[in-house]
């Protein structure tokens, strides 16, 4: 994992990630490299650090986020069928929103087996 200017948890302002510091870690190494916190990382940037040779990128932030919203939803929600088998196809669907998202920004979609 790559140190270049982020970090884990949201952001409290805009990263600011070293392109060339990532330039420089590709050229050097022979390995793949991985991105620990991303959320909050712009389409631009990520487009940019896997141009760079980042083949991995942790948003677990994110997902939690998600999945932590769509509790707050449900419960909140007296229409919400109060069962424990649809509240979790409720959340997984809404942290699937965000890598599906995700996946289509780092242009991994359709390269899984």
């Amino acid at each position: 994992a790559v140190a270049i200017g982020n970090a884990h948890g949201f952001y409290k302002g805009d990263p600011k990630l070293d392109f060339e510091r990532l330039a420089t870690i590709r050229n050097r190494v022979s390995v793949p490299l991985v991105l620990h916190g991303g959320s909050g990382i712009t389409e631009r940037d990520f487009k940019k650090v896997v141009s760079l040779g980042i083949c991995k990128i942790n948003i677990y932030t994110e997902m939690s986020a998600a999945a932590f919203a769509a509790v707050a939803k449900a419960t909140s929600d007296t229409n919400f069928t109060r069962d424990y088998p649809t509240l979790l196809s409720f959340v997984r669907d809404k942290v699937k929103n965000v890598v599906e998202k995700k996946m289509q920004i780092f242009g991994s979609s359709g390269k899984g087996a």
